[in-house]
């Protein structure tokens, strides 16, 4: 009779076990870090920045994004702890899109000379900012799938567009912009350039 239920117990405390290692398998707990540090490059715009599609590129910021992140995963042999750290280079390339742009740039009224520019936008194609192919991963313990780097990735394009938009590049890039416009037009012999 007693190893009958020694017997009963012992399953059932097995079937248990089973069951809460079942529920919490696969289940992951994540602690995000994330950190930016910012380049920005001013550099002369020459023709190659000026594309066939109608943008010009003013100004391109460069960043590090450093993503972290660890895990715990719940298995039968007990918990498992994970973590990473991936370092991806980033560009934000910022300027003027004239693709959509359906009044007159510039008109000469006088000796003067008068420039309505779109504002500032963002060009890099598809909204990706940071170079997968040249990412780097100084610190990991455990295997990362697919899915999990694809989200660091994201993480860390999310970052980059966040940190230079908190950075104001956008109004910096606007008084480059205006800076780079008025040289060539300049060039051109345009006088008495006016913004508006």
């Amino acid at each position: 009779m007693k190893r009958k239920l020694r017997r009963t117990l012992f399953s059932a405390a097995v079937v248990l076990a089973i069951g809460v290692a079942a529920f919490f398998a696969f289940r992951s707990c994540g602690k995000p870090f994330l950190h930016a540090g910012r380049e920005t490059v001013y550099s002369p715009v020459t023709v190659s920045d000026i594309s066939p599609t109608g943008q010009l590129r003013v100004m391109s910021v460069y960043k590090e994004v450093v993503v972290g992140s660890t895990r715990t995963d719940y298995t039968l042999f007990g918990p498992v702890y994970r973590k990473i750290y991936a370092v991806y280079p980033a560009q934000l390339n910022l300027g003027y899109d004239f693709t959509g742009v359906k009044y007159e740039v510039v008109s000469v009224v006088g000796d003067s000379t008068f420039v309505t520019l779109p504002p500032i936008s963002i060009l890099n194609e598809d909204g990706q900012y940071v170079d997968e192919t040249r990412m780097r991963v100084p610190i990991q313990s455990g295997e990362w799938n697919y899915v999990e780097m694809n989200a660091l990735r994201a993480r860390a394009n999310n970052e980059m567009l966040i940190s230079s938009l908190a950075e104001n590049c956008m109004q910096e890039a606007s008084v480059q912009g205006k800076a780079v416009v008025e040289k060539l037009l300049t060039a051109l012999g345009c006088r008495n350039i006016v913004f508006r």
